[in-house]
């Protein structure tokens, strides 16, 4: 019986790094799932990380807007845009 392809060898190489991107083991504690799980957890991850990192740039930006016009009533713009909206 003969070893893994060397395209099975990439394509593990190549989650391994996503996966340790979005999932960085630290320590022993997080060895103990395997790659498969850890990949197949990698979508929600990123996704979290892309909310969270949309979230903390709106409220940033938010921030300065607000800096330049005090005065200005931003809880329009807090409530967000409407799911029906086409301007």
């Amino acid at each position: 019986m003969t070893g893994p392809s060397s395209e099975q060898v990439r394509l593990v190489a190549a989650a391994q790094a996503i996966v340790d991107m979005v999932d960085p083991q630290e320590g022993e504690a997080s060895s103990s799932r395997c790659l498969v799980e850890r990949l197949e957890g990698a979508p929600r991850k990123i996704i979290d990380f892309m909310t969270a990192t949309s979230k903390n740039y709106l409220s940033r930006m938010l921030t300065i807007v607000k800096s330049y016009w005090p005065h200005h009533n931003l809880a329009p713009i807090a409530k967000g845009i409407a799911v029906d909206c086409s301007d």
